[in-house]
Order: structure tokens, then sequence, then C-alpha cells
């Protein structure tokens, strides 16, 4: 359900301001609202409050202050013990009386503390990562260029070529004795099965030539590290394993220092940044607020049963000088009213829908019941077995005790989990209805089937007017009855009825409450329509005596249904009543998924079978999970789709409306 409202307005002395705005961050339940974008005679003698020199320079100091914080604190893990919220919230409390040079001294205590070691281990790891990088190379390169003997007029340079190029090897060595005039030798070996490297020595007066001409043919030279460069290369690579064997030790104990320094740090920075993120978070606010002579204004919605609360805080903290009023809105600021959503906790998991559109409009219907209703029901139909559905409830008890250990939870797997959970018990329900277990795999096991793969036991409760058997399990019974395929689609489109009619209740209500006639005759034409289509077909299937009664009835129905929701939609809304027709022929989709999924998971058990008995007993048991592993896999998808599909554009096309404006109360953000 969509929470009640109210709009509020706050007055109080300039002097006290930013302490209000305290008050109210910590209380965080107000929506604030931009004055400067208000009309009226009640804002007319209103000026925007304004950032002075001041203040500007305070918002340039916390935003320094704040990356420089941010940036130790990235530097830091978590200490080994559990940080509780109570000791970040003791100290995010010590910093509410410090000043700005108190904070800005502790900032650079911190630095100062860690500045060194940072850099130093930045540096220890760049040149760990660069010298690996340098190692194998010379490692490739060393055996060949120990048989170079170095003078002091010759230099060389090192070539590793790719063992499907090496022919370029020939075109090098010719163009280099063009360019030295034969001044030049050419060693090359094969180091790997697909290296080859290649030591070009050449009089030092040809240097500039032999890299230029190196340049343009684009291949791959060994260049050493610049402290590295003029040695030879069995003394590089000495020094390089040397530097190699250092590193790690010196990373582990500076690593070791960072972790103590956390230990005593961590909480303060974790503090601090919540505290200079929600100080810079109001100052930002500061241009949303009104003034005049010596007092300010602040106005904004809040949930109607916050308003008593946030009163009597600010009443006995400011002792009357600052003062909560209700106002009662305008027909225009109602359209601008903030939707908030408090919903009981069944049905509060399916609000996950809110992240693919906005909430509903304020004054409007709250549908998250409605698809707390049917999502699990789609779901169940479609993936309606009782092996798959113990599958799925293992599957959420894992997510939730994982998420448990996590220090930060994601809405968004807390919401999948909780649906997860309430469509796998759903799916139970169907499965048992549908008598499945992984199939057909219980029937197999008991032996309720024949060689021939038909069912021998049958609970039968009763016999068609043809005197074909009807009972349960629903799904086997319909080996021997095909009509009960026929009961499975006339189920499948009384769902859909159910849900389109719902959503239609839903936006004739809408259209009383807002006392918009044409809307609610629009609904009203659309659900007559479809409870005309309802009393045609059950004529059709149901008692033949009343067939005679139940077409023109329906027939009426449907006719006068396109005439209200054409005079309510005009030429649009009778066209879409007409088509509804095939919104209700989209909920044949369910019948085809659940029968597609009923035949993947037999096909499992079958292969399964087949590999017989003894030590391929186990191969096929591997070969069936898996299957039906994908089955699930698919189960979960291929439903979970096609029920959002079916709320958000079968059932939500027929009377909802989106918000402009989502609550968001000004409140401690943390920076996140």
């Amino acid at each position: 359900m969509l929470l009640t409202m109210s709009k509020v307005e706050i007055v109080g002395l300039k002097s006290l301001f930013f302490q209000v705005l305290e008050t109210l961050q910590d209380l965080g339940t107000l929506h604030l609202e931009d004055i400067t974008k208000k009309k009226g005679p009640r804002y007319a003698d209103l000026i925007p409050m304004e950032m002075d020199p001041a203040l500007e320079e305070e918002r340039n100091l916390l935003q320094n202050l704040a990356m420089r914080n941010n940036a130790i604190l990235s530097e830091l893990a978590p200490p080994d013990r559990r940080v509780t919220r109570a000791e970040i919230e003791e100290k995010y409390r010590s910093f509410q009386g410090k000043t700005l040079a108190e904070i800005s001294s502790m900032v650079e205590e911190e630095e100062k503390a860690t500045r060194e070691l940072i850099n130093y281990k930045h540096e220890l790891e760049v040149e760990l990562s660069r010298l690996s990088k340098y190692e194998p190379i010379i490692k490739k390169v060393y055996p060949l260029a120990s048989r170079v003997t170095a003078t002091e007029n010759y230099t060389s340079v090192a070539l590793l070529v790719e063992e499907r190029y090496k022919q370029v090897l020939d075109y090098i060595e010719k163009e280099l004795e063009r360019i030295t005039n034969n001044q030049c030798e050419v060693f090359s070996a094969r180091v790997d099965e697909n290296t080859h490297a290649a030591i070009l020595v050449f009089h030092k007066r040809y240097s500039e030539q032999v890299h230029n001409f190196l340049a343009t043919e684009n291949v791959n030279q060994v260049r050493l590290p610049s402290e590295l460069s003029d040695k030879p290369y069995d003394e590089a690579l000495k020094e390089i394993e040397t530097r190699l064997s250092e590193i790690p030790p010196k990373l582990k104990k500076v690593r070791e220092d960072l972790e103590k320094i956390s230990e005593d740090w961590y909480v303060t920075l974790v503090a601090l940044k919540e505290y200079l993120a929600d100080r810079i978070e109001s100052l930002n606010a500061i241009p949303k607020f009104g003034q005049s002579g010596h007092v300010f204004v602040i106005t904004g919605w809040m949930p109607s049963e916050k308003v008593e609360e946030a009163r009597r805080v600010l009443e006995q903290k400011f002792e009357g000088k600052v003062e909560l009023t209700e106002e009662v809105p305008t027909h225009e600021e109602l359209e601008e009213a903030p939707t908030a959503l408090k919903n009981p906790a069944v049905v509060r998991p399916f609000e996950f829908i809110y992240m693919l559109i906005n909430p509903p409009k304020y004054g409007h219907i709250d549908p998250t019941f409605l698809v707390a209703i049917f999502f699990p029901i789609l779901f169940g139909f479609m993936l309606g077995d009782m092996g798959y559905a113990l599958v799925l409830l293992g599957t959420v008890f894992l997510m939730k005790r994982m998420l448990k250990k996590r220090e930060s939870r994601s809405l968004f797997f807390e919401l999948f989990a909780n649906v997860l959970l309430i469509c796998s018990i759903s799916s139970f329900v169907f499965g048992l209805l549908y008598f499945e277990f992984f199939g057909d795999l219980l029937v197999r096991l008991l032996g309720w089937k024949d060689a021939a793969g038909h069912m021998v036991v049958k609970w039968v409760w009763g016999h068609t007017s043809s005197g074909k058997p009807w009972g349960w399990p629903l799904e086997r019974i319909a080996q021997a009855n095909p009509d009960l395929f026929k009961l499975l689609l006339i189920v499948v489109a009384l769902i859909g009825v159910l849900h389109m009619g719902s959503a239609l209740v839903i936006g004739l209500i809408d259209g009383i409450r807002h006392h918009d006639r044409k809307h609610a005759l629009e609904k009203l034409g659309y659900l007559l329509f479809v409870l005309g289509l309802v009393v045609i077909f059950g004529g059709v299937w149901g008692v033949k005596s009343l067939k005679s009664v139940a077409m023109p009835v329906g027939a009426v129905m449907a006719v006068v249904g396109i005439g209200l929701a054409g005079y309510g939609g005009g030429f649009g809304g009778g066209l879409e009543a007409a088509l509804t027709f095939g919104n209700l022929l989209s909920y044949a989709r369910l019948y085809g998924i659940g029968l597609a999924s009923v035949i993947l998971a037999e096909v499992a058990n079958e292969l399964g079978a087949e590999f017989g008995g003894g030590a391929m007993v186990f191969l096929g048991v591997v070969v069936a999970a898996l299957l039906h592993v994908l089955n699930i896999a698919l189960g979960v998808l291929s439903p979970s789709i096609q029920s959002l599909r079916l709320n958000l554009v079968e059932s939500f096309t027929k009377f909802y409306k989106e918000s402009d404006v989502v609550y968001k109360p000004f409140k401690r953000s943390g920076g996140e």
C-alpha cells in the first residue's frame, strides 16, 4: 500500500539553520522540495537561500577532506574483527562536536601515518609487476646472449619472434648487413615451441639507423629496465632474480604495518567518511530552502505517521524556536507528492518490480499485492514439480545463509531470495497436483508405470459424460483422458481472466476515486467485454442446456463493453477492448512452457534409464542430473520472464500510472 503523505513547512531562526538541518538528517523522514520552483502567494515573500563565500569555502574544504580520507580508506582492508554499527555511530557522533580545523588536523595525521607506507607499497608492487614481466623474456634470450662476446665498439639488440614469423629473421639479417656495411652478426635460436630469439650485434656508429629500421618493422625488441640497460644480460637476469626474491618479504611487512593501522583507524575513517558525505549533502541542499528576514523556511513531504515525532523532536531540541506545521496541499501539489510504499512482509519482496518501473503515482492503488498473488501462481503453474521446488528451497536457504554472513547486503539478492522462496512453495503445490517429482521419477521408482510407459496406478474420482476417468494425479489421469488437457487450458484462461479482471477492477476504482467518469467507464467496458467472453465460452464448454442463453447474454455483454470503452476512451478505447481477447490468449503460454518443462524432465529420466545396470548406473544418474539442472535453470528463467511480462504488459497496462516523484528522504547516507 502507499503511505499517506503530509505536506509540511518548517520555519525557524536562521541562527539555528544548520542545527535544524542536522536534526532533520538524523530523523531521515523529510522529502525536501525545491522552494525556488514553488509558485503562489505563500512563497511570494521568500527568497532562495544562497551559498555565501564562507559556506562555499567550507564545502570545498569538506570535499577535499572527503577525497583525502577516502583515498586512505581505499588502501586499508577492514580489520579481521567484526566492525559493529554501534562503533561507527559512536565515532560519527564525536565528529559532530568538532570544528573543521580539528577534522583537518586529524586527516593530516592519518595521511602522515599512512602516506609513506602506501607510497612504498605502490612502488614495490609496480616494481614487482614490472620485473615479473621482464624475467621470462630475459630468460629466453639469455642462453643465446651468453654466446655473444661484448666489445667496446659493438652493441647488441635482442629480438623475440613468433615461430610462424621466423622467416623475417633472414630479411632482418640482410637489411642489417646493408645498413652496417657487413659490420654485424646475427645469432638466432629456437627458445621454445612458439618463439625464436635473435641477437643482433653491430658497430655502435650504426646504432641510430638500426633502431630506426627495427622501429619501422614493428618487431618485438627485448628492452631492459632503464637501470639495467647498460648491463650484460646475465648480470641483468641475476639482479632481477635477486630483486624478485627481496620484494615479497618487504611487501608482506608493509601490508602488516597497514593492517595494524587499519586496526587502529578503520572505524574512525569509515565514520569520518559518512560524516563528511552527510555534511556536504547538507550544504548542497541549501539552495532549495527559502528565507525571509531573520527566518528560514523548509518545505517538503513526510509520511503522516512520522509528522508528530518530527514535531516533538524539533520542539524539544529547539524549545519552540523552530515550528513544523502541516499544510493543506493543492490539487497541483498532490500531483507532485512523492510515493512511498509500506507493504506486509509477505508482499514486500514483490516490490522488486519497481526496479523495472517507477512506483505507482501518489493517490492511486498500489498493485504490489496483485503481483504477490499472481506472480507465484503463474510461476508455479509453469514449473510445477515437487523435486525442483525442493532444489529451489535449498538454493534459497543457501543464499540467505550467504547474505547473513556478508557485511553489506544487496537489496536485489535479498528480494530475489524471498521471491524465489514463495515461488518454490507454489511450485511444490502445483507439483503435488501434477504428481511431478523430477518429472516422472517418483512414478518410475514406485513401479507405477508399465513397460509401455503408461501409468498403472491412478486415483480415479469419477468419470466424464463420455465415460473417461478423472481424478488425481491430474497430469497422470490426463494420459488416459485427453479432455483433461482441455481442462488445463480452461484453467489457464481462468487465471488470465482473474488476473486481467483484477487489474481492470483496480482501474475502475481509481477512476471512481479521482472522479474521472470517462476513465471509470472505459475500464468498466473492458471488464464487461472480458466477462462477456467468459459467459460465451462457459456456454460452449459448460452445461449444454444453458448454451442457448449464455451465448446471446455473453455477446450482449461484450458489445456493451466495447461501447462503454469507446465512450470512455474514444476510438482507441473501443479498439483496445476488442483486442483484450488477444491479451487473454497470451496466457496460453503458461501451458506451453509448463509442458516443455515436463517433457524435458521425462527425457532426462528416460536417458538416465537407458544406461542400464551395473557400473553404468552412475553415468546414467550423472546424465539425468545434468539435464535436470539445465531444466531447473530454464524453469526459473523462463517462468520468471513470462510472469513479469504478464504482470507488466497484460495487467499493469490496464490501470497503472507511474509516479513522477519517488520518496527520497533527506537522511544520513554515508556517501553511499
